[in-house]
């Protein structure tokens, strides 16, 4: 029997999953030539190619979306030449559209045809087809969300490995980039020091050859925001909002680590504390006004001096020992009236008041700030696994929000840790 030829318009879709479908029997041309031979065979007239490839680095159908604007706009054209089911939906949403379309869909290779008009058996049976398919999606998201969560429970990086670390696709491990990876402990060393800007290291990092482990090309203060906060190079990491001890093999102590996070948060580093005199900045020369220095002998004795900034007066040294005796004649004249001593107290009692106040709307706007991002890693990772979201951007918005999340919990630590209540007792002598 010969098929009657209907010269009617359609359009072609084609998609693949991943480079390795597309190389290994799924391929782009092997669809289209099986579509195009339906369309002759059926005297079809294919007007329109629209072809999607997700790959690891672009997921999306922007082919599919163009392909829906299209038949919107071309009211003659009411077909659509397609491999088989799960060539065309990924999920619900999908058939509902297409269905929404009043347009006739030939699975070519499944040897089915629907449209408006089909039988309802045969719109049973293809509903049938796309719920397994998408069941089938489904329990793939789940076997690799679970895969993924095993795998860093176990210390390993399921993901992209970072600048300074490679992909072993042999072990599916991460190791340290001979290259790169002695660069970024470097990188960390000198920020740590203090003496950079992130602009100015981003600079550094330039000249002594760090560039980013994709294209090859040169990093942005961002990505060195991002490297300096991330945990993973300690040996550490962050994956769903928890951190896991990783096995790989870190490119910093833990205590460099602090180091630039002190740093990037501005407190003030650790450093040999310079001699403090008790007296130094209180006193002046009683015979030419300037002020008075102290200076160290043997390395137990002090002496204050005159400083002599408008020439020598002739003031002589006096030890510490001796101004002691001598200020605490004056000192301990000084009274504190008793409504004075309750004014101060009072005073404070309001201030600790206030600052407790202030620690627990601090926490609790920290923790929305938390569940929100936490909120916005479990979306983004759904997205990701859906095909909704690249892996490139699932990295870079996965890394932003893990230091996010990083910066939160320090924060909520800080908050969190009580502090003695302040107190004072006036007394008269």
């Amino acid at each position: 029997m010969v098929a009657r030829l209907t010269h009617e318009q359609a359009v072609l879709y084609a998609r693949v999953s991943s480079k390795d479908q597309e190389r290994e029997g799924f391929s782009i041309p092997a669809q289209q030539k099986l579509l195009r031979q339906h369309a002759n065979e059926r005297g079809f007239v294919i007007i329109r190619e629209f072809i999607d490839v997700e790959t690891a680095t672009q997921t999306g159908r922007t082919g599919f979306g163009d392909m829906l604007a299209f038949l919107r706009a071309t009211p003659s054209c009411r077909t659509i030449l397609v491999e088989k089911t799960d060539r065309l939906y990924r999920n619900i949403r999908d058939w509902v559209t297409i269905d929404e379309l009043d347009v006739a869909v030939h699975f070519v290779k499944e040897g089915a045809v629907v449209s408006k008009t089909s039988r309802s058996s045969d719109k049973f049976m293809h509903g049938i087809q796309v719920l397994m398919a998408k069941q089938y999606v489904d329990n793939l998201s789940e076997e690799v969300k679970k895969g993924l969560r095993e795998k860093a429970e176990q210390g390993h990086w399921p993901g992209v490995a970072h600048v300074g670390y490679i992909n072993n696709r042999t072990t599916r491990r991460i190791e340290v980039d001979p290259e790169r990876g002695p660069l970024v402990a470097r990188v960390f060393a000198l920020y740590a020091m203090g003496d950079y800007s992130l602009q100015a290291l981003t600079r550094k990092a330039f000249e002594i050859g760090l560039r980013h482990c994709r294209g090859n090309r040169r990093m942005t203060k961002s990505e060195i925001h991002r490297m300096l906060r991330n945990p993973i190079y300690t040996g550490d990491f962050h994956w769903l909002g928890k951190r896991h001890g990783g096995s790989h093999e870190p490119l910093i102590t833990h205590e460099t680590f602090e180091q630039v996070q002190a740093v990037l948060g501005g407190k003030p580093r650790t450093r040999s504390p310079r001699p403090r005199h008790a007296f130094m900045g209180l006193l002046t020369c009683g015979r030419c006004g300037c002020r008075m220095t102290a200076e160290m002998k043997k390395g137990r004795y002090v002496y204050y001096r005159c400083t002599g900034f408008r020439g020598a007066c002739g003031n002589s040294y006096i030890r510490q020992e001796e101004l002691v005796d001598r200020l605490g004649t004056v000192i301990e004249r000084i009274q504190i009236p008793s409504e004075i001593a309750d004014w101060i107290a009072d005073s404070l009692r309001e201030s600790q008041h206030s600052l407790e106040q202030t620690r627990r709307e601090s926490i609790a706007t920290l923790s929305q700030r938390r569940q929100a991002m936490q909120s916005n890693l479990d979306r983004g990772y759904d997205d990701y696994l859906e095909g909704r979201l690249s892996q490139s951007l699932w990295m870079r918005k996965s890394a932003d929000w893990e230091s996010e999340l990083v910066t939160i919990d320090a924060e909520l630590s800080r908050c969190l840790a009580r502090r003695p209540p302040m107190s004072l007792q006036a007394k008269r002598f």
